[in-house]
């Protein structure tokens, strides 16, 4: 959970949706009302930044 306070609320919905609540993009997509390239962009970037935040807590 702390983890995901790093993250921006976009990118926070993204990640919860897909990893946790197992959406395919398309239903992510249709949540958030955005284009599937939208919550590719925001997975993407999500992991990304999770990947650093994890990085820095050792």
């Amino acid at each position: 959970w702390v983890l995901l306070q790093g993250l921006s609320a976009p990118l926070r919905e993204v990640l919860w949706l897909r990893e946790v609540m197992d959406l395919t993009y398309a239903e992510i997509a249709e949540v958030q009302g955005v284009p599937i390239g939208t919550v590719m962009s925001r997975l993407h970037a999500a992991r990304k930044k999770a990947a650093r935040l994890l990085g820095k807590r050792g």
